[in-house]
Formats: C-alpha cells, structure tokens, sequence
C-alpha cells in the first residue's frame, strides 16, 4: 500500500496501527498485536500474538499495555502496585519499574497470548513474585 506521497515508512505505519488499537479499545473491543522485544521474558517472547482488551479494574499481577507519549506504541509490563489514579508497572525481565504512570495511560490488560499452536490466559501472582525477585537479584 502507499500514498500518494509515496509509500509509508515503519514508524508511519507503527503510528497507524497503535492509533487503530486506540480506536477499538475504546469501543470496547479487543485488538490483536504481536510481542516485540524481551522485556517481559520468559512470560512473553517476540513473536507471540497478545489479544488486548480494554483493561477494567487494575490489580497487581495484571499484564496492561501503557501507551506512550504521543504516537509511540508504550509498553506491556505486569502492574506491580496501585494507588489511586496511578500505577506501577515492570517488565518481568527488568531489574527496575518504569515508574508511577497515571491510569489513563493503562489502555489495556492483555487477556490471552497464543504462541505457535498454544494459547494461555496470563496468571497474576506467581509471574508478579518472580518479577520482583528478578528485580532484587539483580541489584
């Protein structure tokens, strides 16, 4: 597909696609995007395919997609605490939090991942310990 300016470029279609989820989040319906990076290994791995709802009540434990600034995508880290309004979240592989984020950011909670031919509804409490774990080892 392209323009008539030309074709678009990856981060125009990355701008596009995160614009649509946006959309149909706030509609109410589930998107579909695919794992990118290690943050949240061995939970997630790049390639699976995550199905993203609109994420309701926000509880430790919850794998959520906050969104970025501006047209930048964010990220899909485990909330790891809350307070009113506000959210702490981490990637499981990461040795610190990304810091306090307000609610508004939080799009979505991720409600299922299929990886290959298996797909696995995510669990809350024992991925939310072995993150912290994984955050105290390594300092």
């Amino acid at each position: 597909m392209s323009s008539p300016a030309g074709p678009l470029d990856a981060g125009t279609l990355d701008a596009v696609a995160t614009d649509l989820a946006r959309a149909q989040l706030a509609r109410g319906l589930s998107v579909q995007v695919v794992a990118r990076g290690g943050s949240m290994w061995p939970f997630l791995l790049p390639g699976d395919v995550l199905t993203l709802a609109p994420p309701g009540r926000l509880t430790p434990g919850l794998v959520v997609w906050v969104d970025g600034p501006g047209t930048a995508f964010g990220v899909i880290h485990r909330v790891v605490a809350c307070l009113p309004g506000r959210v702490l979240t981490k990637g499981d592989a990461l040795p610190r939090s990304d810091g306090w984020v307000s609610r508004e950011r939080v799009r979505a909670r991720v409600a299922a991942v299929r990886r290959g031919e298996a797909r696995f509804v995510p669990l809350r409490a024992l991925p939310l310990v072995l993150s912290w774990l994984r955050g105290a080892l390594a300092r």
